[in-house]
């Protein structure tokens, strides 16, 4: 809207804060994202379709087992080829008792180290 109607636009002050949000959020969001990437290839996982499944699988798995009391930073360990990746995830409870992944990072673990 702000190329192709930039009267419309400008006529509403707040779109300019939302676009300055989103783009840093995204920013963000891609870069950490990086991060997690740098993570997977340091312990000997390609970026592919198998290693995405294999770890969604598993924070499926976990979400199962996790309570309003273990929610924060919920740790948990998967193996690769180069060693182990401690995932540490934090959820969101709702109400009627659906978990909901909010946060995830990744911690490489090397063999013998």
């Amino acid at each position: 809207m702000k190329q192709s109607d930039r009267q419309k636009f400008d006529a509403e002050p707040r779109n300019e804060e939302k676009l300055v949000f989103i783009r840093d959020r995204l920013k963000h969001n891609w870069e950490r994202s990086q991060e997690m990437l740098a993570t997977i290839k340091q312990i000997g996982w390609g970026d592919s379709v198998e290693v995405v499944d294999k770890i969604i699988a598993h924070l499926l798995s976990v979400g199962v087992g996790v309570t309003v009391e273990t929610r924060v930073r919920h740790s948990s360990q998967l193996e690769a080829p180069l060693g182990g990746l401690k995932v540490q995830s934090t959820w969101k409870v709702l109400p009627d008792g659906t978990k909901y992944l909010s946060t995830i990072n990744f911690v490489p673990i090397k063999k013998g180290g």
